[in-house]
């Protein structure tokens, strides 16, 4: 934030100045009260705004101790905790309420209806909708455990991906069930013979054929070879995330 351009000085004007520099005075002292309100409140030079004096914003000062509040006259405030300011509320009888803590809603401080009933009523619907066996996916690292406050989960899943139940294919009518490999060998041979006649002998009385006839020598040399490389990838297309499933 930065410092208002012109001090607000309480001893001026003096009461022996003249007149005529008032003027600058009045000027001056608009100044400063638009500079030190527009900290928090929207406050055109002009004044001539819809939204002027309304709050942008609510900077609050840290303090060790915000103080004690009288009756009817509760403090909000940034009081000191640990090494940094939490917004913390106190009443009248100087009872401390730590609303934040470390960036979060401090719930574990905030009692009656949000802690023990709004709580328990969310752990219930949670119950519902991640009951044990269930699968929770996410790209952070976190245990659901901690993230939504209900069951044992362990991790799940690893390097592979989730595919639907089908009760009439053997590889996929378990659930649970895993198979498949990232790679597959596709080495091979193969045979095929150049006379078309898929005689394979390697004697000349195998080699002879009747042909319109008359027996004939046939040519009848396979070619064979082998081909393809012993491994190929068959990986899809993936995105990584956290699995875990609910044991408990």
């Amino acid at each position: 934030m930065s410092v208002p351009t012109v001090a607000l000085n309480e001893a001026t004007p003096a009461g022996g100045d003249y007149v005529r520099g008032g003027d600058d005075r009045i000027t001056e002292y608009k100044l400063q009260v638009r500079e030190i309100m527009e900290v928090d409140h929207n406050f055109p030079s002009s004044g001539q705004s819809a939204t002027a004096g309304i709050h942008k914003q609510m900077t609050l000062t840290e303090a060790a101790d915000i103080g004690t509040g009288a009756a009817g006259l509760p403090i909000l405030g940034a009081q000191t905790v640990g090494t940094k300011p939490e917004l913390t509320y106190t009443d009248e009888d100087d009872d401390d309420v730590q609303i934040t803590a470390d960036g979060n809603l401090n719930a574990a401080a905030l009692g009656g209806v949000y802690a023990v009933d709004n709580l328990a009523a969310v752990a219930a619907i949670l119950e519902h909708v991640y009951p044990v066996g269930s699968i929770y996916t996410s790209i952070v690292s976190t245990n659901p455990g901690t993230l939504l406050g209900i069951g044992t989960w362990v991790a799940f899943g690893a390097g592979k991906v989730l595919v639907g139940l089908n009760s009439g294919d053997g590889d996929f009518d378990t659930a649970e069930e895993t198979g498949g490999a990232k790679t597959v060998d596709l080495a091979h041979t193969h045979s095929v013979p150049r006379d078309g006649w898929g005689n394979t002998g390697t004697s000349v009385a195998g080699r002879l054929i009747t042909q319109g006839g008359a027996a004939q020598l046939a040519l009848i040399d396979n070619t064979s070879g082998s081909g393809g490389s012993a491994t190929q990838s068959v990986v899809q297309p993936y995105i990584v995330v956290y699995m875990w499933k609910r044991t408990v």
